[in-house]
């Protein structure tokens, strides 16, 4: 995995909201949600709320889907799961005992 799209989502993912947004979206799986329920839920005006999505859109946080006359919005499972591998992978690598690292 590229470091610049992990920083990519980090970066988007440090303010209060966008954690919140996309917390919400793991939560009801690759069903999504539309944007009117997301703002009733997170109580957001639906400029913020728009603003929000774009940016967890251009870190690859999330994906959309269209459906008749309404977009709904999901997490991106598998990019949020290889963020966490990519961070535990060298994990416990070296063990230090007594000052003698292996």
């Amino acid at each position: 995995m590229k470091i610049e799209k992990i920083v990519k989502a980090f970066s988007a993912l440090a303010q209060e909201t966008r954690v919140k947004i996309l917390k919400k979206l793991v939560e009801v799986g690759t069903d999504g949600m539309c944007p009117c329920h997301l703002v009733q839920k997170l109580k957001l005006t639906n400029s913020n709320l728009s603003f929000h999505l774009k940016e967890l859109d251009n870190a690859g946080l999330i994906k959309k889907r269209k459906s008749g006359k309404f977009i709904y919005y999901y997490a991106e499972c598998d990019f949020i799961k290889s963020i966490g591998d990519f961070l535990i992978e060298d994990c416990c690598k070296f063990k230090c005992e007594g000052g003698n690292c292996e």
